[in-house]
């Protein structure tokens, strides 16, 4: 009998964790402010907090290093690898993602509030053609895509401006989105893109691989083609 007590009490709490809402705010721009929210506790995860000084200790006397590391030559920082994710990679990603969100909005029944919803990106590049293809199929994927947030969520008033500047070499984003919902519909979500984008995963990593291995025997063949062409010159000057 108590077993099924104790076995009860977790069950009521474990529903009543679930049913906690949680939620995320995030403004973007000239600064990053990002606010994580679990019921009526509020941390701000962006920018740091600046931390109260602490009392100043008296300073340690300095250990004398051995002769054998002071000779030692500096460690040369280690280099990020980079994702190598182009923007064909997002478009192919986009459609079997977004078909995934919506099986897992549907089961969270509208639960999910979006608010504020406000987006402003100028799309600039180095290459106008490239720049003009990004703002086409941005615009076109807003408007495919809102309508059936909107229905599916609650959006009491979303703002999304999209344009384009030639003159600018690089995108800009600015805006503030709040995003919030139970903990059960996190789950939800979670389940439903866990397939979609463990198969995206893999034929990314095979495009990638297949990308680098191109890249490689261009470098090759360039570097014959340059040896071939010293050998040349070699002989025609003996």
């Amino acid at each position: 009998m108590v077993a099924l007590w104790i076995l009860g009490i977790l069950l009521a709490l474990i529903a009543l964790v679930l049913l906690i809402r949680v939620g995320v705010y995030i403004s973007f721009g000239e600064v990053l402010l990002v606010r994580a929210k679990a019921g009526p506790v509020t941390i701000q995860i962006l920018p740091k907090l600046e931390k109260k000084p602490q009392k100043k200790k008296k300073p340690k006397k300095e250990k004398k290093k051995p002769e054998k590391e002071e000779n030692k030559p500096p460690e040369k920082p280690k280099e990020k690898k980079k994702l190598g994710l182009t923007f064909e990679d997002i478009r192919t990603a986009v459609p079997a993602l977004f078909a995934s969100l919506k099986r897992g909005l549907r089961k969270t029944r509208r639960r999910l509030k979006i608010d504020p919803m406000r987006l402003s990106l100028i799309f600039g590049g180095d290459d106008p053609a490239k720049v003009a293809e990004m703002y086409g199929w941005a615009g076109s994927a807003m408007w495919t895509f809102m309508p059936q947030i909107e229905r599916l969520t609650r959006m009491p008033d979303p703002r999304i401006h999209l344009d384009v500047d030639y003159n600018s070499r690089k995108t800009a984003a600015e805006g503030e989105i709040g995003i919030s919902l139970q903990i059960r519909d996190i789950f939800a979500i979670g389940f439903a893109f866990a397939g979609p984008v463990l198969k995206w995963g893999l034929a990314f990593i095979k495009r990638k691989k297949a990308r680098d291995a191109g890249k490689k025997a261009e470098e090759k063949a360039k570097i014959t083609a340059e040896q071939t062409n010293e050998t040349t010159h070699h002989n025609k000057g003996e």
